[in-house]
Parts: C-alpha cells; structure tokens; sequence
C-alpha cells in the first residue's frame, strides 16, 4: 500500500481537496472552541441544580416516611398505656402495620413478668408478608438484649437505631434488614404518703415500629437524575445503610478499605456526611470523577447522598459534542469528496488504467479490475488485463487451497499417531502396574494359606493372627482394586445412582475412620474435628459418599508417612446461619504435589509415582463421586504443609 504522504504528493486532485479542507477547518474549530467553552460551564451549572433539587426532594420523601412511622409509634402510645391487656396489645400492634403505608412490622414488648400469668416473656408482634399481615405473640428468646429494647431503655428517650437483622429461627421475624423507630414506655404515678412529691415514671416496655431498609433502599434508588447516578445513606458511625452495591451493606463503612493517603477526597467526604453538613464535594470513586451532593436527615443522625459521575453531569455538553465534532469531520470530508471527484474526473481516464496496472504488478490478483465500456484502445487493454487477472487468480486459488488442504491432513495424522503412541503406552504401563499390584497381594495370601494348611498345627497364635491379619489387608486392597477397576469401566457412562439416602453426617465420617485405622499402617494418627451437630442428616447417597471420604483418608495415610492426618468437617455457612453444603477437609503432611502435577492428579490412568501403592484411579473416581453426588472435589494449592482435598456437597 503507497504511503499516505507519497500519495498526496503525486496526486494534484488530493492536493487541492486538503488546502480548501485545511483553510475551512480552521474557520469551524475556532469558533466552535469559543461557543464550547461557554457551553460547558452553563451545562455543569444547569446540572448541579438539577441533582440539588432531586436530592432535596428525595430527603424530604425519606423525612416524610420516617415521620410517618414516627406519628404512628406516638399515637399509639396512651393506647397502649391505657389498655394494658395481652389481647389489646397484639390488636394496637397490628393496627400500626394496617394503618401506616410503609411500615414492616411493629412491636410492643414488655419488661420482665409484666404479666406474670405468661411467663418472664411477652412481646406482641405484627409483621407485613405481601399482601399479608401476621400477629403473635413472640416466642421465648432473650429479646430484653436486642438493640430496639435495649437502646430507647437505655437512653430513656425516643430514637431510631440503625438497621439490623433480626432474624430469630423459629420465631415470627422478618428475614429482610430493617430500621426500627423505638418508644419506651414509662407508667407515671404518685407516692400518696408523700405530698407534693413529683411524679415518678416506672420503664415498663417498648414500642419498636419497623421499616424495610430493602424496601427504602428501592424507593431511594429510583430517585435518580441521570442515568448512573445513586443514593447512598450512612448511619451515625458511617456505616452504609443504604447503597447499590449489597455487598457495602454488610457491615461496611464510608471509611472501609480506603487509604487515607490516596483517596483523602473520600475520607473528607465522610467526616463531613458524619458530622451532618450539608454541600456538595468532586471526589474520585472506583477511579472516576464524581460530584456527590450530601446533606443530613430530620430527626435522625444519618445523611443522605446523591453521586453523580462527571460523565452524567455533562452528558449535555458530551452529547453536544458527540453530534457536533462528527457533523464537522463529515462535513469536511464531503468537502474533500467532492473537490476531489472534481478535479479526478479530469484527469480519471489517463491514470486508471495505470493504476490498476500497478495494482496486478504487486500482486493482487484477487483485486477485480472494472469492466469498461470505453470502446477505445484505453478500454479494449483494460478488458484484456481483466481477462488476464482473472485467469491467474483462479490458478493461484486452486494452488492454495491444495496446500492448505495437504498441510491440514498432515497435522492431523501426526497428532492421531501421537495420540496412538501415548495411548498404547499408557496402556501397557497400565497393565503392567495392574499385574504387579494384584499379582504382590495375591501371592502374600497364597503363600500364608501354603503356610496355614502345610503347618497349621506348628503355628503360635501370635503368629497365627499376624498371618491372618497380613491375609485380611492385602485381600481388603485386592477387592479395593477389583472395586475402581469396575468403577473405571463405567467412566463416560450414567450409572443408577440416586441421592434418597437420608445420611447422618459425623457418623458416615466415622464409618470411613472405621476403614482408616483397619488398612496398614496402623499406627498413622487421624485427627478428626467437626463442627456440624450429630442430629444433622442430609440427603445424598450413603455408598458413594462413605467411599469417597474413605479414599481421601487412605490416600493421605499412604503418603502422610507416620505424620498426622487432619480429617476435619464444616458447615458452609457457619451456624447460625442456615447451613446449605458440608465441607470435607483431608490434610495430610506428606511431600505434596508439585504445580506440575496439579492438573494431572484427578487424571485416570495417572500416576504421579509408579513405584508408588495404587493404580492412579483413587483421586480420579473420587472426583466423578463428588459430582455424582452434586458437589465438587478440589486440590487446595494454598496448603504448603502437604496436600489438602476438600470435597464439598449440598445438604439437599
């Protein structure tokens, strides 16, 4: 391809197109540059207001919502006090979710043996599912420790605690994250022995008014000016109450993982939200610029924030230069189109066919040339030369297509032939390991029964056990091989399998601890810890499971060489959260596995050492096991102490 600037030189078409283009660009960029710089500034103004106004009226609907739950909780105050009945208790709780819009749930909660008939507890609950609304009475847990009691007791005065998860297993509760609006109550009444003295108030229970952060969060979300922009909300310490990414809501702060040192824009951003100051500040987030309009909530020690990226802020003013910067290129590109078509209509019919000429002498002859319908000398030569072309290209095709066809053949038979040559030669190192490893067995239990049978009656019964254990474990590790030889042939095929097996899990462990102390040799210590209740049983399939944690740990005995094995059981997620998988931890402190090997050990048919006890086959029929039975079976690389398996696989 000619060179851009050889090509200018040597057109005069090209040369007269770019001096008009180059003298009409400079006219256009000058004065666009000038109405762009005003226009910027203007559009950042305009939108600043914008995300002011929305974030204003955003705090007024959150202030508007809270003080709603708020009036609610006061009202039914003397209601409560002037009713103080288990019945009408639970009634006026359920009244505050009918008749207050946005409210999750409320409480009414008295303090210890208030109503001594039912007990040291009594709490009456109403909570909104749907479309519906459930009223009970709590059952009996230590809520008198809950942050909605504990904190109004002890302020002494109404407040909003941040939001929380008072989620109680078997207990009528909300599974969502929720704020709650708290009321102590306090019964007021004179001493009649002592005149003139003041009124004494008595602290006898709460009034806890809920509402679904969930549901804030949603209703604040949808309040957005531009199209990336978002609300965030943080509580009196700074952690996140409300924002987009879930993850932050977990206990996160505006402070987490921060660097004060690199991003101090943040950290100011946060004392200021904290501090309840009300402005706005441009802040770089997750590496891009941001302004962030912050000002706090009525009522309560949380602020309120609106972030809007410096790309939304002057999508405006990008747009603007989006259609205007092309409409500009286009535009002197059209010019250049034509000036040039104009003067190269000139001069088109002398320099084509030299040009196409050219073309075919640098070898592109896949490059169509014209057919002309000049019928002067000019258009009778370009006809031939297509002719011409024509007829080389089709030759040169049928060339390449040839080699490509060839080579491609040839790649293939020499990666089967090698794919042959490894697969044969696995086979017979197979076969031979397969013979040695029975072949070594089978030949200590003949021998011993020889022993047994030829001198039975010379034999001490000490010697007698030991023989008859030796013909125990090398049987035991012949039907062990019988047993992966049949499992290995069914590699690629569905086996009947079901998962109906209801299985205790601590005593499937100890089934294959069971095995463990049984195969040689004997004195290999296994630590065994768990931390899932012997009550737990899950579903799943007794035969497959129970083999493949006793695989694990005979593996691990077998290069642990006298050193502990850890056998170690966990629940996923840890209690008390409700448990989904159980996670079997094997360890042992062997030589480990090299990066290398990594990938190959679950290989069928590879061994690491063939020297080694085995036939490649364990880890292998472990891992089809684990999916078999819905779970995973993994190599932690982690672990540098040995080798760590970890099989993990659902409850259900």
């Amino acid at each position: 391809m000619k060179n851009p600037i050889q090509r200018i030189k040597h057109s005069i078409s090209l040369k007269l197109g770019l001096g008009i283009v180059m003298f009409v660009a400079v006219v256009f960029i000058t004065a666009l540059g000038f109405l762009f710089k005003h226009s910027r500034t203007m559009v950042r103004q305009e939108a600043m207001e914008r995300a002011i106004r929305t974030l204003n009226g955003t705090s007024l609907r959150v202030t508007g919502y809270l003080s709603e739950i708020k009036t609610a909780t006061d009202n039914i105050e003397w209601l409560v006090k002037e009713n103080l009945q288990p019945d009408s208790l639970l009634n006026y709780s359920r009244r505050v979710v009918e008749l207050t819009p946005n409210v999750k749930g409320c409480s009414i909660t008295m303090e210890p043996y208030f109503f001594p008939q039912l007990g040291s507890y009594f709490s009456a609950y109403s909570v909104q599912e749907g479309d519906t609304i459930f009223t009970v009475r709590e059952g009996d847990y230590n809520y008198y420790e809950k942050v909605w009691y504990k904190t109004p007791r002890t302020l002494g005065k109404n407040c909003w605690v941040d939001p929380y998860d008072d989620y109680n297993e078997g207990t009528l509760s909300s599974s969502e994250v929720i704020a709650s609006y708290c009321k102590p109550i306090y019964l007021t009444s004179k001493d009649p022995k002592k005149k003139g003295a003041a009124d004494e108030k008595k602290f006898i229970g709460v009034i806890a008014t809920d509402l679904s952060l969930k549901w804030l969060s949603n209703t604040i979300s949808n309040e957005k000016p531009y199209p990336h922009s978002y609300c965030i909300m943080v509580g009196k310490d700074g952690r996140y109450l409300v924002h987009p990414d879930t993850a932050k809501l977990k206990g996160q702060t505006i402070f987490s993982d921060i660097d004060p040192n690199l991003h101090p824009d943040l950290i100011a951003l946060g004392h200021q939200m904290l501090d309840n100051k009300t402005g706005y500040m441009a802040v770089n987030i997750d590496d891009e610029p941001c302004l962030v309009f912050f000002q706090p909530l009525t009522h309560t020690q949380w602020s309120i924030a609106l972030v809007c990226t410096e790309d939304d802020i002057l999508a405006g003013y990008n747009r603007l230069v989006y259609i205007v910067v092309p409409l500009i290129i286009i535009g002197l590109l059209l010019i250049l189109f034509f000036c040039v078509k104009t003067i190269s209509h000139f001069i088109h019919p002398l320099n084509q066919l030299a040009q196409e000429s050219r073309h075919i002498a640098e070898g592109h002859y896949d490059h169509p040339i014209p057919l002309s319908s000049r019928s002067d000398v000019i258009g009778v030569l370009q006809n031939s030369f297509r002719s011409m072309q024509e007829s080389i290209n089709q030759h040169i095709n049928n060339i390449q297509q040839a080699n490509q066809e060839t080579e491609a053949r040839n790649k293939e038979l020499v990666i089967a032939n090698q794919l042959a040559q490894e697969a044969d030669h696995r086979k017979t190192i197979f076969f031979q390991d397969v013979s040695h490893q029975i072949r070594t067995p089978l030949n200590l239990i003949v021998g011993f029964a020889q022993v047994l049978c030829d001198a039975y009656s010379a034999i001490s019964k000490e010697e007698m056990e030991e023989f008859t254990d030796t013909m125990q474990q090398n049987s035991i590790t012949v039907t062990r091989m019988v047993s992966m030889l049949f499992d290995a042939s069914q590699i690629g095929s569905t086996p009947m399998f079901t998962l109906n097996d209801i299985v205790s899990v601590n005593e499937t462990a100890r089934q294959a601890i069971a095995i463990f102390h049984k195969r040689s040799p004997h004195d290999t210590p296994l630590n065994f810890t768990t931390n899932v209740p012997d009550t737990l049983q899950i579903h799943t399939n007794h035969l497959y499971l129970v083999r493949t944690v006793r695989e694990l740990l005979v593996n691990a005995k077998k290069f642990a060489y006298m050193n502990p094995v850890n056998f170690t059981i966990e629940a996923v997620p840890p209690p008390p959260e409700k448990i989904t998988h159980i996670r079997f931890i094997v360890e042992d402190h062997g030589p480990g596995i090299s990066q290398a090997d990594q990938e190959r050990i679950f290989t069928p048919f590879i061994k690491l050492d063939y020297y080694a006890e085995g036939l490649g086959l364990g880890l292998g029929l472990c891992q089809r096991s684990a999916y078999l039975l819905g779970g995973t079976l993994t190599l932690d690389t982690t672990y540098k102490e040995g080798a760590r398996f970890i099989l993990e696989i659902p409850v259900t």
